[in-house]
């Protein structure tokens, strides 16, 4: 099981929270600089959204998908979902951890699977076709896996967060005659628009397949309820009670994850994909990263009544909880429109890490008077550019999309 440290800090920490969630943020005071596009413009209905790290791929998906005769949502979602293999080897593979929120038919849910085991466990794979199978779908892997072969070739193209991974790896990846075929041309690694290589999906279901009776896979669907003191409530994957009592679980490293979403209508979901890699070796033949899925998990929260629903998933964060904390404390439960929920989400971000007790802030995003009252507090105070990365989906005020977050390569296509 991954070890967390699990910190409890200074009783006057409550003291330091307060001070920074309340006075600091009030709502008329937050940031209303917009900055790049990360949602799609509310002057129009679109019918489909797509988002992801790799902006190529998206439009690539919706053009392929046009070919592909009548879809509905759910073969949606196992074409994108079974598509990220290509997009995100290394954090989208047959290998990796899934989580899942589905809107459909005016209900969430949410799905999460891993196991702990790590030899020949494909957890990806596995809870795509759960997914299908308990809303009926009867089309199978295989069926989705030659949809993609037969339309897709060689039109992918390497996204910015696959050539990062790459290129903090290249040696190992060398040194595997495998990935090597794979991602180097020459002497040189693949870098960000080269042609991705092509994968053989049925090929990957294949493996999947001769390994099915053995997977030991735990399937979560539990989220913690949480109310804040002004009477709102929602449901995350983390215990906000701990957070309330200055406990924090901080982890000794960034964990890394792949966000990517779709909805069409009223249907919407949106995924988080990640995995651990301690040695950088291929799955089979295939140009997939073998890694096992039990890892940090993305931060997962949902917000919903009868007339409004508002996701959010954190990651990129050695506590990834504690910033979607933060942002329920900042008010996102009683946002009304998609703009409230994007401002907040691009708003200053702060974390409490321990070993020693400190704080990191994002003083660039921060107003003059906020770094003041920080300096105030008895607490060592760094500066980071960035901390963490949220996106969002949204149905609310009568629109409904996707928000991502503006510090991190993300992308999203409206039609």
């Amino acid at each position: 099981m991954l070890k967390f440290t699990l910190l409890l800090l200074l009783s006057s920490c409550s003291f330091f929270i307060s001070k920074i969630d309340t006075p600091l943020v009030s709502e008329d005071r937050i940031e209303r600089d917009k900055g790049k596009d990360t949602f799609c413009s509310l002057e129009k209905k679109h019918n489909i959204q797509l988002v992801g790290t790799n902006e190529p791929s998206q439009n690539t998906y919706l053009d392929i998908a046009q070919g592909l005769g009548k879809l509905d949502f759910f073969d949606h979602f196992a074409l994108w979902s079974l598509m990220q293999l290509s997009i995100r080897p290394d954090q989208s593979s047959a290998t990796s951890r899934l989580q899942v929120l589905i809107q459909h038919e005016g209900k969430s849910y949410y799905f999460d699977f891993f196991s702990e085991n790590s030899e020949d466990q494909y957890p990806y794979l596995y809870g795509i076709e759960w997914i299908l199978k308990k809303f009926g779908k009867k089309k199978d892997l295989e069926t989705y896996s030659k949809m993609l072969e037969s339309s897709l070739g060689k039109k992918l193209k390497i996204g910015k967060d696959l050539e990062g991974y790459l290129s903090e790896h290249q040696e190992a990846i060398k040194s595997d005659p495998i990935l090597q075929s794979y991602y180097f041309r020459g002497n040189e690694i693949l870098k960000e628009n080269e042609t991705n290589p092509v994968i053989s999906y049925t090929d990957v279901v294949k493996a999947y397949r001769k390994v099915q009776k053995a997977q030991k896979i735990v399937i979560n669907t539990y989220l913690t309820p949480f109310m804040t003191n002004k009477g709102q409530n929602g449901k995350c994957n983390y215990d906000f009670n701990l957070y309330d009592n200055s406990i924090f679980l901080i982890d000794k490293i960034i964990p890394v994850a792949n966000l990517y979403g779709f909805s069409k209508g009223k249907s919407a979901f949106m995924s988080s994909s990640s995995q651990k890699i301690e040695k950088v070796l291929p799955i089979g033949d295939s140009p997939l990263f073998k890694g096992e899925s039990k890892v940090r998990s993305s931060a997962v929260c949902v917000i919903e009544n009868a007339e409004n629903r508002i996701w959010a998933f954190s990651n990129q964060s050695r506590d990834p909880g504690q910033h979607l904390f933060h942002l329920v404390r900042y008010g996102l439960p009683k946002s009304q429109h998609i703009p409230e929920i994007d401002r907040l989400i691009r708003h200053s971000r702060h974390l409490f890490l321990s070993d020693p007790v400190r704080l990191i802030i994002e003083s660039g995003r921060s107003r003059g008077d906020q770094i003041e009252n920080l300096l105030k507090l008895n607490l060592p105070i760094y500066n980071a550019e960035k901390l963490g990365n949220i996106w969002s989906y949204a149905s609310i005020g009568g629109s409904s999309g996707f928000i991502i977050d503006d510090r991190n390569p993300g992308a999203f296509v409206c039609r």
